[in-house]
């Protein structure tokens, strides 16, 4: 079967990329045929109609080549299902990427400020975010086997852990010595 799934993908890539959609990845995820497409960064009314287009491309191109693609989140129990998740980031009106931590991520005061005001709002707003993503689907999907859908963070990797890290304080802040609260 991994021959004629890799032949449905790529058939899905090229007929995604004549309609304007290039994607950046195709790698095998946990379930048995199952893959992951990552359309390159676009904006946001783009991203949602580009969407809408890949999933009618899949569905099309799976029939083409006999099988069924199922966009449902949990599908058939204990196998993972769709993911469906979106990967974002903030641009300045001239379309600079905000979240880009560039070449040098520890020096780049642009990327850092921006990553701490999406932490700290993660962190203090986990209510509202919430409110955002519960549906049915998604908390059966994140509730199963995967995890649990009330809880929200933020996975920052190794590297940007560090540089987080260096930025914190290496001693207590006393407001009552600077007069500050």
């Amino acid at each position: 079967i991994r021959g004629q799934v890799l032949a449905f993908m790529m058939d899905v890539e090229k007929r995604l990329y004549r309609l304007g959609i290039p994607l950046k990845t195709r790698h095998n995820e946990v379930a048995p045929a199952q893959f992951e497409l990552a359309p390159l960064y676009e904006e946001a009314n783009i991203a949602t109609d580009h969407n809408m287009l890949i999933m009618e491309t899949l569905r099309g191109v799976a029939r083409d080549h006999g099988f069924v693609c199922l966009l449902h989140e949990k599908p058939f129990k204990g196998v993972n299902g769709n993911g469906k998740h979106n990967n974002w980031s903030l641009t300045d009106s001239d379309g600079n990427n905000l979240m880009d931590p560039g070449d040098t991520p520890p020096e780049n005061a642009q990327f850092l400020v921006f990553l701490s005001a999406v932490l700290r709002a993660v962190h203090r707003y986990p209510p509202l975010l919430r409110v955002g993503t519960a549906t049915a689907g998604n908390d059966h999907r994140l509730g199963a086997p995967a995890a649990p859908p009330a809880i929200l963070s933020t996975s920052l990797g190794h590297e940007f852990t560090d540089v987080v890290g260096a930025l914190r304080p290496r001693t207590p802040h006393n407001s009552r010595s600077t007069g500050h609260r």
